[in-house]
């Protein structure tokens, strides 16, 4: 009868004859980090999961002679696993700047229409966040006008030097983004910085809005607009935050 005599093996321990497939381990630790490579899809920093995975991945399917070691078909689900939730780790985030960015474009085009049309008790709300304004059944008119102080406030809006300027351009003005819209993360919530021209207007007035960020209760993103002032006069303390 022959009998395999156990030999010292580099990864399992000890082999057999060719005839025996080898273990090798690696290929379950690939398996392994490429279901935690889900993570990667809560932030940049778990990509080192799926990175894991593919070194790995690497080692488990180094070259081999005689059967198929076991572990290899383990190391190739892993990395399957692992390149998908790593690219969605990678685009996620991307694709979320993109379509806030596109939010943020919207909100504040229509922002600046609604000045245009003179409608400055409801643009005035669009400064407020979402749960400081006042119900879409409430009379904005007669409150303003009502009440001295909210009134007063309403004067002082009209007389913004960026809100005169938008109304003096009109409604057909051909506002055109200066720069792609920065989104960035400053005090726990998102903000947009956009930058506007109108290029058939003064060539040198640039309106450059910050707006802010945030999820409702109800799960809905609510955007207002923080500030509106001309480019010359923009702070940079939002860059270094």
């Amino acid at each position: 009868m022959d009998m395999s005599v156990p030999k010292m093996h580099a990864e399992a321990g000890f082999e057999v004859d060719e005839s025996t497939p080898s273990l090798r381990i690696s290929g379950f630790f690939c398996l392994l980090f490429g279901l935690l490579s889900f993570v990667s899809t809560m932030g940049r920093p778990m990509l080192v999961f799926p990175l894991i995975a593919f070194v790995l991945g690497a080692v488990a399917l180094r070259r081999f002679d005689g059967p198929t070691p076991v572990g290899i078909r383990a190391a190739m689900i892993g990395l399957v696993l692992a390149a998908g939730f790593g690219m969605c780790g990678l685009m996620l985030p991307w694709l979320k700047t993109r379509t806030l960015a596109k939010q943020a474009e919207l909100f504040s085009r229509y922002y600046m229409e609604v000045i245009a049309l003179e409608q400055d008790e409801f643009a005035m709300e669009l400064n407020k966040e979402h749960f400081n304004r006042f119900p879409e059944t409430m009379s904005l008119k007669e409150h303003y006008h009502a009440d001295q102080q909210a009134y007063q406030r309403l004067v002082e809006f009209r007389d913004n030097s960026i809100h005169k300027t938008i109304r003096s351009r009109g409604v057909d003005a051909e506002w055109v983004l200066e720069r792609p819209i920065r989104i960035y993360y400053s005090y726990q919530r998102e903000h947009a910085e956009v930058i506007w021209m109108d290029p058939t207007g003064q060539a040198s007035m640039k309106i450059r809005m910050v707006l802010d960020y945030r999820v409702d209760p109800d799960g809905q993103g609510q955007w207002h607009v923080a500030s509106a002032t001309p480019l010359s006069q923009a702070y940079v303390a939002e860059a270094v935050l």
